[in-house]
């Protein structure tokens, strides 16, 4: 299979050839290698690669799965793959031991899904951007000198070039949709506790933290979904799959939704003039669609949470958590360069907290959901911009070196993607889907939010306008099927 045929398809379309026997599930995969082979140098989006393995998995796959032979990549934080260890881009994980398969990877090697390595992320996830010192910046396709967005940056920039059709991510703040947004791609951040997170966690960042995928398309997205969703053993957070099955029900009729339009960002950070043009031409589509569309506003609870420090609490709690359990486990504390600035910055704070400061942070994510449930309640869907400003450029946001400031790190973060991290908090379904290029060529993304549980109703109103935008016929120029057909 020629490298540019294999990046037109999405894992829907390749699993449907796989199944009908037009090509090999080991055809695939070395289409999929001889992609990050040609690729991955310029854009440092994979941190492990067993491509042995995956041989091994493709010839053995089920045809008849419902995912069989898709290639597919894990983010390097958050889950585990038997046999490959989780550094979560920390050196001072560096040469941590394997650990069995988490639940999410168990159900996406039954949907005959084919792991290839894992992906690049910030140091403990803690960051807008993928700009690690240990493992090094991973670049975007679209313009290797503007940020690929983060978390999940390693995972995005694979998907958006053309080395994978789909590839794991999870989201405690954000982390799915902003690097969706910044590489033109599809991201999804289910309600809570719909997709599993254990055996090795109960919750992440008190309840903020989502497993999902980042994909080129919406359909794509679904098919994973009905793969992965639904409650395992022990969760402390027990979402209700609505439907059977939400790729089927993409084909279904879309009833009339009202939805709110939202420009103005938790904490009032200023939105870039194209993507106000971007969110407002989304809205009359929407119109068109026989939605009804109204400007409203975020409530003052929401605004007053993000101009202060209590929600950080939540997520950066499992970082120093994460740094305490391996120092533990070392016997020792990090060394001066095992741990960047903005990860040693929020150990240090966290230490310095109490029991009683943690539960002032659950009570102000308490009081924003409430709030933005009573405000928002006779609304269907949420829209919002995916991020206040175009993707930054490489090295503007800085989480380490002598010139780290903190306080300077939080402006330019959430001044760069402030309309995110408020529906971890809420639990909602979040997605970023790709709208527009900027003047700069750049994907401009906007962020559909619906009611907990209501998943299938974000996938059905984001595949109306995937298929009316045609997103799918626009690539960045560091795109396989475009730029290697020498390969």
């Amino acid at each position: 299979m020629r490298i540019q045929d294999y990046a037109q398809l999405d894992a829907v379309a390749l699993a449907q050839a796989v199944r009908s026997a037009e090509i090999s599930a080991v055809e695939v995969v070395d289409a999929a290698i001889g992609a990050i082979e040609a690729l991955d140098p310029r854009l440092n989006a994979l941190v492990l690669r067993d491509f042995e393995g995956a041989r091994r998995q493709a010839a053995t796959t089920r045809r008849d799965a419902p995912l069989a032979g898709v290639p597919f990549l894990v983010k390097d934080i958050g889950v585990h793959v038997a046999g490959w260890p989780t550094t979560m881009s920390s050196r001072f994980y560096a040469g941590a031991a394997p650990r069995p398969d988490s639940e999410i990877v168990a159900r996406w090697r039954r949907a005959g899904v084919i792991l290839l390595g894992k992906t690049n992320t910030p140091e403990f996830a803690d960051d807008f951007i993928t700009e690690p010192a240990f493992r090094g910046i991973t670049r975007n396709p679209w313009n290797p000198g503007v940020s690929v967005g983060g978390s999940s940056g390693g995972s995005a920039a694979a998907v958006a070039s053309g080395m994978v059709p789909v590839a794991g991510a999870s989201d405690v703040g954000g982390s799915i949709r902003v690097p969706a947004a910044c590489c033109g791609l599809f991201g999804l951040k289910p309600s809570r506790g719909l997709n599993p997170l254990g055996p090795y966690y109960a919750e992440g960042g008190s309840g903020l933290n989502c497993e999902h995928v980042i994909t080129r398309s919406v359909r794509d997205s679904a098919a994973l979904l009905d793969a992965t969703a639904g409650p395992e053993p022990g969760a402390p957070y027990r979402a209700h799959r609505a439907v059977d099955s939400y790729l089927a029900s993409l084909s279904s009729p879309t009833r009339a939704l009202r939805i709110a339009l939202v420009e103005e960002s938790p904490g009032r950070a200023p939105l870039d003039p194209g993507i106000a043009a971007a969110l407002r031409e989304t809205a009359r589509r929407l119109e068109g669609h026989g939605h009804l569309v109204e400007p409203e506003r975020l409530p003052e609870e929401v605004h007053a949470a993000a101009a202060g420090e209590e929600l950080g609490v939540l997520w950066q709690m499992d970082v120093a958590l994460a740094i305490d359990d391996r120092e533990r486990e070392l016997g020792r504390e990090p060394a001066g360069e095992e741990l960047e600035a903005l990860a040693r910055h929020i150990r240090d704070r966290m230490r310095s907290l109490g029991a009683l400061d943690y539960l002032r942070a659950r009570r102000a994510a308490h009081r924003v959901g409430l709030a933005m449930a009573r405000h928002f309640e006779h609304y269907d869907l949420l829209l919002t911009p995916s991020t206040a400003t175009p993707p930054p450029p490489v090295g503007s946001i800085v989480s380490d070196g002598p010139s780290f400031d903190y306080e300077r790190w939080a402006r330019t973060s959430y001044g760069f993607a402030p309309y995110s991290e408020l529906f971890n908090v809420t639990g909602q379904p979040a997605a970023s889907l790709p709208v527009a290029l900027d003047a700069h060529g750049l994907p401009i993304g906007i962020q559909l939010v619906g009611r907990q549980d209501h998943d299938h109703e974000v996938l059905k109103v984001a595949a109306a306008l995937e298929r009316e935008i045609a997103w799918t016929e626009r690539h960045p120029p560091l795109w396989a099927g475009r730029r290697l057909s020498q390969a």
